[in-house]
């Protein structure tokens, strides 16, 4: 598109790994020398660890081209494997061979067999991208794929790229034996400014143009703030930059056409250069990129007032400014002083041990029993409590009556003078008990009251009961709720 324009003889910038744009960086042709000799030795696996963008992809592909004649190549990606049979099926249909309609056992067999020791061939070159998507079970397939060995040579040599992420899985115990096989390490990292620059300036040459009339040292400056030296984002934006230059006619790149570049991949406004600029239909404009300060400017908004700067004090002032505001702060805090005389006034209170009281409240003493309560108390019984009495009687008693212990007197016969010296014969009679029996109780004694005035009937006469201890004494053993169902139907018949 813009070849023509700048009368390049090829595209210098693009967008997919292309081993005839390699750049020999530091990082990544220390790595390419690294694996190229792990895989000659047949040293072990290697891997190649670094950030997107970097290059793995494309240090891939140089080895598979550098080994192309003395090795059978096949290379993976990682993100599509998802089972033991896609992943031989893929190998299988890297070598060339019959890989479809058969299963993991056949598929297995068949690459045995490919791998034998003929034609020359020094064996499997298995390069797998974008390791760290692989699952556990296919990175422990790769591994036992590395113990076959044939006249001492392993029969395939393995080289796994990825993300740091693919390291983190290798410091896993799951892969252990896995991770004391691998001989080399390779990381890649972002190109510093100055790589930044020759990766460009060599680009451009590669393409068949004179880098010095194509591109400014500014616009260097300016790719790398802007790429921060990730050869993927550098060819991103330099070749961005060439299509609208040669739309706007400009034969050369400045730090400008970077920046708008840039700011067109990003879909942001046009980069805000120099000084506030009023902002109009609500568009916010991002800060340039200046040599002294990779950050943007403050972003000018509409309706803001400009701030006042801030006066820093000196330190004498400030110590002033300190003690004047802890001086402050003390007399707030400062209590009222009080006078030296001070009238104490305190109401009169009378005497509460002289107070009357309108009405004295006779308090029993709660812990007292009732036989205790009612013991000097005259019992005092109605005509239902004869009638209840009465039928006690008949009743009989309900609970046994205990009756005291009799006094026991014992007598024994004497024994005669022959059974004396017999020890251990029995006795020839028993004892015999004499029972005094236990005098009845004495009678209890009611006087009847004077019949009351007014013709009332005998349900209306009381009767005052005097030395009823053994009456109290015959109610206590009655069981309680007995007493009140009995007293229930004699009230209501």
């Amino acid at each position: 598109m813009y070849e023509a324009f700048f009368k390049l003889s090829s595209r210098p910038f693009v967008s997919t790994p292309d081993t005839r744009c390699y750049f020999p960086a530091t990082l990544i042709e220390n790595a390419r020398q690294t694996l190229v000799r792990l895989i000659e030795r047949g040293e072990g696996p290697g891997l190649v660890i670094g950030p997107p963008g970097t290059g793995k992809t494309l240090l891939c592909h140089l080895l598979a081209e550098h080994f192309r004649d003395t090795f059978a190549v096949s290379m993976l990606g990682g993100g599509r494997l998802r089972s033991c049979r896609v992943l031989l099926q893929t190998i299988l249909y890297e070598l060339g061979l019959p890989c479809r309609g058969m299963d993991e056992g056949d598929l297995r067999l068949n690459l045995l067999d490919a791998l034998e020791p003929k034609d020359g061939s020094r064996g499997l070159l298995l390069l797998v991208d974008e390791a760290h998507a692989l699952p556990w079970r296919l990175l422990e397939e790769v591994r036992l794929m590395t113990n076959l060995v044939r006249d001492g040579q392993p029969r395939v040599r393995v080289v796994l790229s990825g993300n740091p992420a693919l390291e983190e899985r290798f410091a896993s115990p799951k892969l252990a034996s896995f991770a004391q096989r691998v001989a080399g390490r390779c990381y890649l990292e972002p190109l510093d400014c100055a790589e930044t620059s020759r990766y460009v300036l060599g680009q451009l040459q590669n393409a068949g143009g004179v880098p010095e009339k194509l591109i400014d040292e500014d616009a260097l400056k300016s790719v790398y703030r802007a790429t921060d030296g990730v050869p993927r984002l550098v060819n991103q934006v330099c070749d961005h930059a060439l299509v609208l230059a040669s739309l706007g006619g400009r034969a050369q790149l400045n730090s400008q056409a970077i920046e708008e570049a840039w700011a067109d991949l990003q879909q942001l406004p046009v980069p805000w250069r120099g000084g506030a600029t009023e902002v109009t239909g609500g568009i916010v404009e991002f800060g340039g990129l200046s040599d002294d300060n990779d950050l943007p400017e403050a972003i000018p908004f509409r309706g803001c007032e400009p701030e006042t700067p801030l006066h820093v004090a000196e330190p004498e002032e400030q110590l002033d400014a300190i003690e004047e505001h802890i001086s402050s702060l003390a007399e707030e805090g400062r209590p009222a002083e009080a006078s030296s005389e001070v009238d104490l006034d305190f109401p009169e209170f009378g005497d509460p041990f002289n107070e009357q009281f309108a009405e004295e409240e006779v308090v029993l003493n709660p812990h007292r029993s009732d036989m205790e309560i009612f013991a000097d108390v005259p019992r005092v019984s109605c005509w239902e409590g004869h009638q209840l009495g009465a039928m006690l009687k008949t009743l009989g008693p309900l609970a046994p009556e205990v009756s005291p212990r009799p006094n026991v007197t014992l007598s024994w016969p004497p024994m005669e003078a022959d059974e004396a010296h017999d020890v251990g014969e029995e006795t020839q009679s028993a004892p015999a008990a004499h029972v005094q029996p236990e005098e009845p109780p004495a009678p209890r004694k009611t006087e009847p009251l004077e019949r009351l005035s007014g013709g009332q009937s005998d349900r209306d006469v009381i009767v005052v009961e005097e030395g009823s201890d053994a009456a109290h004494a015959r109610m206590e053993r009655a069981a309680k709720a007995e007493f009140r169902q009995l007293f229930r139907r004699l009230r209501h018949g």
